[in-house]
């Protein structure tokens, strides 16, 4: 079992002495044995172009020593060992190495499980341990274990992200003050691979542009100034930044290249009516503004918002128009799934992703409306409330998508998307 180079061991420290005497030696001594060949499969746990040799070795011997430690007394990661392992996604991230995805780091912990049985019960076959006592008790302990290994990997894995997580954000910090803004834009942008958003997502919250949240996404053709947006000039550097547009809101404005030359605009809800009336006065670009949204809700936004402005075909009048207007247009137009689904997801997304005891008394109460002429008494009566809840689901409406029931100017939309969701039952599932 032994490689060509000398394997890096882990010293006992007051981390690992979760396991009394002498099991904490005993384990130790057998995670360090086991480590050259669970090496071996490092190459899918850690970037092996950035990190390798001792280090990576160091880090594995380190993942298996708890995980086997863990894994023998059948309890959870204690403090310490946590600690241990978010200092291992520290040390990843200052070697610009990628940290483990919960498969890996699973298959290396089981790896390292199946080595240390066949260890625990021939000695022999690594070199060294020939002399520690009573390895083969650890056997029948190991096994028992075996089921807490998942679980285990789990947890180790939610470590070593949030060790890494903030070693990037301290370093992207103190390297780059724009850098929360990057990261808020390739969030919303970018279809960022799964090992890279939540490191995104942290330096956003830690930089608190979460706070922006909810906020209305608004997409205008063109790269504006941020200073005097819709101008019709570049943006400086063409660089995520903050700016006041008018005198009447602050915004996070993002010139972009791809698919095509257009502005991310992203202000919070508050300030989207004093910043939409600023825009209808000055802008000469199109743009398309959306409900309000989360952060989580805002790449998809984004995507449709974007990608409607695109094809179609605006006049002078659509100079600044709501999303919800041109995704029924294209609905009309052409009723493909994916259309519909834009549509009822920029109306009433907020209520479908509601539980469904929360979600379908809402949907009830609009068409209950619908069918009764938006009288607040008849719907009552119909669904056998009190006209009371029939008020305070229209406010809970208002609140989630922006759009009051009861206004003619309203309804229309909330009308349109009731009823395409019971034409298509299959969007209460998405």
């Amino acid at each position: 079992m032994s490689g060509g180079t000398r394997t890096p061991t882990v010293e006992a420290t007051p981390e690992h002495q979760g396991a009394p005497d002498p099991d904490t030696e005993r384990i130790r001594r057998l995670a360090n044995a086991v480590t050259p060949r669970v090496a071996a499969l490092a190459g899918a746990l850690f970037n092996p172009g950035t990190c390798t040799g001792a280090h990576l070795e160091g880090q594995v011997t380190r993942c298996l020593l708890i995980g086997l430690t863990s894994c023998v007394e059948a309890r959870p990661l204690t403090a310490d060992e946590r600690r241990g392992l978010q200092e291992v996604g520290r040390r990843l991230a200052r070697k610009q190495a990628r940290p483990p995805t919960l498969l890996s780091l699973h298959g290396v912990v089981l790896l390292g499980h199946s080595e240390a049985l066949l260890v625990c019960q021939d000695p022999s076959l690594a070199p060294g341990l020939t002399d520690v006592p009573d390895l083969a008790g650890l056997t029948h302990r190991l096994q028992e274990g075996a089921s807490l290994l998942l679980r285990l990997s789990e947890q180790m894995t939610r470590c070593i992200d949030d060790g890494y997580a903030e070693e990037q954000i301290a370093s992207s910090l103190a390297a780059d003050e724009e850098r929360p803004l990057d990261a808020l834009c390739s969030l919303i942008t970018e279809a960022t691979t799964s090992w890279q958003r939540p490191y995104l997502a942290k330096i956003v919250q830690a930089s608190r542009l979460a706070d922006i949240f909810p906020a209305t996404v608004i997409i205008a053709q063109g790269h504006l100034a941020s200073g005097h947006p819709a101008s019709g000039h570049p943006a400086e550097g063409n660089r995520p930044t903050v700016a006041r547009l008018g005198d009447c809101a602050s915004a996070v404005i993002a010139p972009l290249d791809t698919p095509y030359q257009h502005t991310l605009i992203l202000c919070s809800a508050d300030a989207t009516e004093p910043l939409l009336s600023w825009l209808r006065h000055n802008a000469t670009a199109p743009a398309i503004y959306t409900r309000s949204v989360a952060l989580h809700e805002a790449p998809a936004r984004y995507v449709a918002t974007r990608d409607i402005l695109h094809s179609s075909d605006l006049t002078a009048t659509d100079r600044l128009t709501d999303a919800r207007s041109l995704l029924w247009r294209r609905v009309l137009a052409n009723q493909r799934m994916e259309y519909v689904g834009d549509y009822v997801e920029e109306v009433i997304g907020p209520i479908l992703r509601l539980p469904e005891t929360q979600r379908d008394p809402l949907l009830e109460t609009l068409e209950s409306l619908d069918g009764y002429d938006g009288s607040v008494r008849d719907a009552a009566a119909d669904l056998n409330v009190h006209e009371k809840t029939i008020r305070y689901r229209v406010s809970r409406i208002e609140t989630l998508t922006g759009l009051n029931a009861l206004a003619r100017n309203h309804w229309p939309q909330l009308h349109q998307a009731v009823q395409l969701c019971a034409m298509f039952p299959t969007l209460l599932l998405q």
